[in-house]
């Protein structure tokens, strides 16, 4: 455990407004700047009394396809893209006041988050941002899906890689995409990455009353020939949208992570109980160095 930079916050408010994937409801996020040592709240402005649920991993609950945080009546859904946008950002203390449940769905990628983070600003903060260096690989999964955290090899800092194989006669190609977290590299490299579904995914979740409002124009779906209705935005967009999200998982860890992340054929379940494991790991060394001064 060390200090590795200072704190941030927001220099002002934002708001980000859009529809959830899918409940369809819409939603308006507000983000505001928050006190050194807040971490990121969510709060439920609709609800009485306004719930708030912080992002670490002890409040995950474990869903498909999606991350899901819940603490009594604050229930907030599909916030990975939110945390990976603030992780990158680097913007460690914030309220963010919800009016709904589900985050709103955008065009499925971090990018309105990211551009609505750099135009309020970032302001420094008097407390140091402790973060967790990994010291041994520790290895979570099984043989056809699975994530490897490791020291770091080169520098400081993380670096995150995704591997993704929806075999042979899947239309969305096997790639992976490594990238060293950092705002510009968040920015340039992850951001902008959209979700993405095959077509007969897309067909069940429809089928069972979700996602009614949302169209291959809103995301990537896959059909046996590629996208339909729409282009990537890098040859390589499956696997570095898999990369935001790993990140945005990771974020729930509640601190700055250094070391080599590898993650195989992972979804939020695993990316989040490698989070847990981590913040385990980080409580373990910090009461062990505490009980030694």
């Amino acid at each position: 455990m060390r200090a590795s930079r200072f704190q941030h916050t927001l220099s002002r408010p934002c708001q980000v407004t859009g529809r959830g994937y899918w409940t369809s409801q819409p939603i308006t996020l507000t983000f505001f700047p928050a006190a050194a040592d807040t971490g990121v709240q969510f709060v439920r402005t609709d609800l009485p009394k306004a719930p708030r649920v912080e992002a670490i991993a002890e409040h995950r609950v474990d869903m498909s396809l999606r991350t899901r945080l819940a603490k009594g009546s604050a229930v907030v859904d599909m916030v990975e893209h939110v945390l990976a946008a603030l992780y990158g950002m680097q913007i460690d203390n914030v309220e963010i006041h919800c009016t709904s449940c589900e985050m709103p769905g955008l065009d499925g990628s971090s990018h309105a988050y990211a551009l609505a983070l750099e135009a309020a600003g970032r302001t420094l903060q008097t407390k140091k941002r402790l973060s967790y260096t990994i010291e041994q690989p520790l290895r979570i999964g099984q043989d056809k899906q699975w994530i490897l955290a490791s020291p770091a090899t080169v520098g400081s800092g993380l670096v995150i890689e995704y591997q993704l194989d929806y075999g042979p006669t899947c239309s969305i190609g096997a790639g992976s995409f490594r990238t060293q977290v950092s705002e510009t590299n968040f920015i340039n490299d992850l951001a902008q990455a959209r979700t993405f579904v095959t077509l007969s995914e897309a067909q069940q979740l429809q089928s069972k009353g979700l996602a009614q409002h949302v169209t291959p124009r809103d995301l990537l779906v896959f059909d046996e020939t590629g996208p339909i209705d729409n282009s990537l935005r890098f040859s390589d967009e499956c696997p570095r949208h898999k990369a935001l999200d790993l990140l945005g998982d990771l974020a729930l860890a509640g601190f700055d992570l250094v070391g080599t992340i590898v993650a195989h054929r992972s979804g939020h379940q695993l990316n989040g109980r490698l989070a847990q494991l981590l913040r385990e790991a980080f409580a373990q060394q910090h009461e062990i160095k505490s009980r030694v001064a």
